[in-house]
């Protein structure tokens, strides 16, 4: 108990000697008790926020997705979904899709809309007027989803008439999905335990960090494979350096909560704008702590620099901050920032966290391996959080027939009213082995009787080049639909295209039109026997699968944030295969002597033979100056690329035009021709500048006289065996007569 006369005291002494009092009382406690009273401060909540914030947001757009342009419903009944990707099996918070796009109704009647999630309808529209804007957000319920997609599904559907016999194939009404609307959503970072989870994540952009300052060569030879492993699985890849002292960095729209703005570094970092200039190692530290860091990444080149640059950071931040600050610094860097502590063997793949969020750290000499495990046959087998890759087969199946779930998922059904349609895209080098193309496809389908009598058609599409196309008996069996692939229909990027199309109005119109079920077999398949000659594109790509190189200046060592997005799209283009090329570097200027399949960036080759060729801004097509097609000067953010050979070694130059070099913004395609002009947004136009024609490329044997009889014969079953013996001799019969024809005219 305390003494009354202390009180007594207390209330004698004078009110600025009890303040005086009072504030001393409050300094001792701050001596005893530091981190007790940092908790209370403005610093401290921040950072105690930082700690406890493990919510990772992702934002992904249909343009995000490869829908560059409007999706368009139309008709009497269209029905679509869209795979949106979630970390798989992990739940998410905040979700919800932002659906933009707008109608028109030239033909009046009754326009309707329904979008679901999950097959779940959430949300309808009836549309009136001649025109308008959609706009609708729908909300996503956060339950994981074990298959990493949400579902989104529109249907459309428009009724002109009254009248069930009415003809309803106007135009006139549209509903145009824009590409802007957009899926976002948050998930906690502490849920994504192992590697295959964090794969997931992804969005329809990867983003790969970097160590500052110039790569060694087994450094960016893990980047560039890692880059081409992110291309190929539909993400765009975004290339992140770890600034150092003196570095350059773009602040616009940094958020630097109010607790830490009178603090240095972050005081720095509130004003940055576009161009801020690093200052100190403590300021890299803390824009990795600051929410949305620049620096957050999906995959991370974790050779000793870059582990280095980090923990060299993080330390200097929290000696910034001092031993209050510093022990809330050192618990959100063992939780959100583990990378910096980590040990990564050259040869191992870890999921740490960085910045917050989950990065995959790939060793300094594991991209061969690491990009060949993040091929889709393996993807999904990483379930641990730390493992170390000694070998893997990007390929390891029999290569004379290549199933085309190699591609990805191929089965399901489509229920078709009128129209249905299957994608399936897949790159020319991962189809191809022993200098072997594709040369057929075999489709296995599928379709349920509907109640018209007529029967629904099945055509199947190349890269927009039309292969084959037939009735089918759509009685629920499955059913075979063979064709030859033509050479010209091959592209170091395909897209496969399978279209079902139904008669919707039954016979006499006695039956409201129903839709009925569609499916392509996981049983389809392409034979490998094509054989590809000429030095065009087509011909370089289906060499590119005997260990090609890939060849680049040292300049671009020096420079990885600019060059390693060209290469990856190069190397994309040109069908490299990642995980058994090998990476050559050579001093600017000096040229390449090819040993083999190549492709070449801004590295001259000896010994072959241009088509065209590039003086600084000049760009020239033709091999002398009577044959020259194009002298162009002046031009600049151009590339040109050309096929060329060196006796048996075939390859493809990519040669910037002007400065700076031009690094595509988008996927560039390269299918016919030996010559092309890449832009910004891809291939602006490609031609065979040595004037050999598409004929000079070959795949495989064409449809002669024993196939087409072969057919024929397999076809006769649905005839009647005298019928397919009858057409088969016929035909051939035909054939002699149209050889003696052809002789006596000769």
């Amino acid at each position: 108990m305390i003494p009354r006369s202390t009180f007594r005291t207390a209330r004698a002494l004078p009110a600025g000697m009890l303040a005086l009092m009072l504030l001393s009382g409050t300094a001792l406690a701050q001596v005893a008790d530091p981190v007790a009273t940092s908790v209370t401060s403005p610093l401290a909540t921040a950072l105690q926020e930082r700690v406890q914030d493990r919510r990772v947001t992702r934002q992904i757009s249909l343009a995000d997705m490869g829908m560059e342009t409007p999706v368009v419903f139309q008709g009497m009944d269209m029905r679509r979904e869209i795979y949106l990707p979630v970390p798989a099996g992990v739940p998410i918070h905040d979700a919800g899709i932002q659906v933009n796009g707008e109608f028109m109704r030239a033909d009046g009647g009754r326009t309707t809309a329904v979008f679901s999630i999950d097959g779940d309808p959430q949300v309808a529209r009836n549309f009136e007027g001649d025109r308008g804007v959609v706009d609708l957000s729908l909300p996503v319920n956060g339950s994981p989803r074990p298959s990493g997609f949400v579902r989104f599904g529109v249907a459309w559907a428009s009724v002109i008439g009254e009248d069930l016999c009415g003809d309803e194939r106007a135009i006139g009404n549209v509903l145009k999905l824009d590409p802007s609307s957009r899926f976002t959503y948050s998930y906690d970072a502490s849920q994504v335990r192992d590697i295959a989870t964090a794969w997931s994540t992804l969005t329809g952009h990867g983003s790969l960090l970097l160590p500052g300052g110039t790569l060694s060569k087994t450094s960016y030879d893990t980047a560039w494979r890692l880059g081409l492993a992110l291309e190929l699985a539909g993400k765009q890849v975004r290339v992140k350096t770890l600034p150092q002292v003196g570095d350059t960095v773009d602040l616009t729209g940094l958020d630097v909560p109010f607790g830490l703005r009178a603090v240095a570094p972050f005081s720095n970092l509130a004003s940055g704008g576009k161009a801020y200039r690093i200052q100190e190692p403590a300021e890299i530290g803390a824009l990795l702590l600051l929410p949305g860091s620049p620096f957050g990444a999906d995959m991370a080149v974790a050779d000793p620099v870059l582990m280095g640059q980090i923990r060299s950071g993080l330390d200097a931040l929290t000696a910034k901050l001092g031993d209050g600050s510093g022990t809330l610094v050192n618990e959100w860097r063992a939780k959100a920032a583990s990378l910096g502590a980590a040990t990564i063997a050259d040869d191992e793949l870890s999921l740490q966290t960085l910045a917050g969020r989950p990065i995959i750290a790939v060793g300094g000499n594991a991209g061969n391996k690491a990009s060949a495990l993040f091929d889709s046959f393996w993807r999904g087998a990483v379930s641990g959080s730390n493992v170390t890759v000694r070998a893997v087969d990007a390929t390891p199946t029999l290569r004379s027939r290549v199933p085309l779930s190699d591609f990805g998922v191929v089965g399901g059904n489509l229920e078709v009213l009128a129209r249905g349609e299957w994608v399936l895209n897949f790159d020319l080098a991962s189809a191809t082995t022993g200098g072997k193309v594709p040369s057929r496809l075999n489709m296995d389908l599928a379709a349920a009787p509907g109640a018209s009598n007529s029967a629904p058609v099945v055509s199947v599409f190349l890269n927009d080049v039309l292969l084959a196309a037939r009735k089918m008996d759509a009685n629920g069996q499955p059913e075979q639909l063979s064709a030859s692939i033509p050479p010209y229909a091959l592209g170091a990027r395909n897209t496969l295209r399978v279209t079902f199309q139904r008669q919707p109005v039954s016979d006499q119109c006695r039956e409201t039109p129903q839709a009925f079920p569609a499916a392509v077999l996981p049983t389809s398949n392409m034979d490998l026997g094509g054989t590809v000659s000429g030095s065009d594109f087509l011909g370089a790509i289906s060499g590119m699968v005997n260990n090609p190189s890939l060849v680049v200046p040292d300049s671009y060592l020096a420079n990885p944030t600019a060059s390693l997005v060209r290469v990856v799209r190069a190397a994309a283009a040109s069908g490299l295969p990642v995980s058994t090329s090998t990476l050559a570097v050579n001093p600017v200027g000096t040229p390449y002597t090819p040993s083999g399949a190549f492709l070449s960036m801004d590295v001259p080759v000896e010994g072959v033979a241009l088509k065209a060729r590039v003086e600084g801004d000049r760009l020239i097509v033709g091999t002398d100056d009577k044959s020259k097609l194009v002298d162009i000067a002046g031009l600049k953010n151009l590339a040109l690329v050309q096929a060329v050979s060196k006796g048996a070694n075939q390859g493809i130059i990519w040669q910037s035009v002007g400065a700076p070099p031009l690094t595509p913004s988008a996927p560039v395609r390269l299918s016919r021709g030996d010559v092309a002009v890449v832009g910004p947004n891809g291939t602006l136009f490609e031609f065979f500048a040595s004037g050999a024609e598409v004929a000079e490329a070959r795949a495989g044997e064409a449809d002669g006289v024993s196939t087409t009889m072969q057919r024929l014969w397999q076809n006769s079953a649905g005839w009647g065996l005298p019928l397919g013996v009858g057409l088969a001799v016929l035909f051939f019969l035909l054939l002699v007569r149209a050889s003696f024809v052809r002789r006596r005219g000769n």
